[in-house]
């Protein structure tokens, strides 16, 4: 079982238009609905690639529900709190003319000391089941910047693989905890380190320092020029195969999907890396927030290059 906790999910809204213009009446082509957050994105690609797993969370209101009733439909196993206030409604709209996407992102609802209690609880119970605990996305108002790291530590305790994909003051804290993975984009992996990483060489040395000091595994992905990986003393670039991107959301958790299965399953390191890689470039290739489907991702599996760097 792959555990994955979203402590701040939300409900994605995606609106296609011919072209934007601000201050005026715009037409809407399309539009769609799908349950957000990274975590919850990671357990909807473990699904999607055959993979038991099951989210876990905070949720609120009317979009609460549509979420959870989304996740749901698609055969993603959940448990989720409910607490007060609405579940955040994040908006993107896709001018279809330039292929600009702007998106407006709401802030959660806030959590009390009392449903972190209840959290704690409904972790201890599942985490006996798991064996890879994903803590990804950003906190809500109310959660402590240290709660990531606690749950590592409860998660080895146990003998469960905690994987991190978050940024900031969570980051950073729970480096301290010792993650068995974590996986910063360049631009969160710059702010961790503090100082531009300009080029694959400069990247490779700050992972290989993180992973020799602060988690086991580190990948650091950057977008369409694949992701730079550390491990045990050593450094690859994984090279993503050429597809046609249409959108970047939900590209970085589906990574971590494959990533996740690779650490459940035992299997080899590369493998994962594949397995990812190849997940983030099939949901690339889709609109708005919509994710990859597994056959996509099987085409593009045997497309991912891996070269070991010095």
């Amino acid at each position: 079982m792959i555990t994955t906790l979203t402590l701040d999910p939300a409900v994605d809204k995606t609106i296609f238009v011919s072209r934007m213009i601000l201050g005026d009446v715009n037409r809407v082509n399309d539009s769609h609905l799908d349950p957000a957050g990274k975590g919850i994105n990671v357990s909807r690609m473990v699904h999607r690639l055959g993979w038991p797993t099951i989210a876990l969370g905070f949720l609120a209101g009317h979009l609460g529900r549509l979420a959870e009733e989304a996740l749901r439909a698609e055969g993603v196993q959940s448990h989720f709190l409910y607490v007060d206030g609405e579940t955040r409604l994040n908006v993107t709209i896709v001018d279809e003319a330039t292929s600009t996407h702007t998106s407006f992102y709401d802030r959660g609802p806030a959590v009390s000391s009392r449903d972190l209690e209840d959290l704690d609880k409904l972790l201890a119970r599942w985490m006996h089941a798991s064996k890879v605990l994903v803590l990804a996305g950003s906190l809500p108002p109310g959660v402590p910047d240290d709660i990531y790291a606690r749950y590592i530590g409860e998660a080895h305790s146990v003998g469960v693989k905690a994987i991190v994909d978050t940024h900031g003051k969570p980051l950073k804290l729970a480096l301290a905890a010792h993650p068995d993975l974590i996986k910063p984009n360049l631009a969160e992996a710059e702010a961790l380190v503090g100082r531009p990483l300009p080029d694959i060489a400069t990247i490779a040395a700050e992972a290989q320092c993180l992973a020799s000091t602060r988690a086991s595994i580190v990948v650091i992905s950057m977008g369409s020029r694949g992701a730079v990986c550390a491990y045990a003393g050593k450094a690859w670039r994984i090279v993503p195969p050429a597809v046609t991107r249409r959108s970047t959301v939900g590209s970085g958790d589906s990574m971590v999907a494959g990533l996740a299965i690779a650490l459940a399953s035992g299997e080899d390191l590369m493998e994962g890396l594949k397995l990812g890689t190849a997940a983030g470039a099939a949901t690339a290739m889709t609109a708005g927030t919509a994710l990859g489907t597994r056959a996509e991702v099987n085409d593009l599996l045997p497309k991912v290059q891996i070269e070991e760097l010095a």
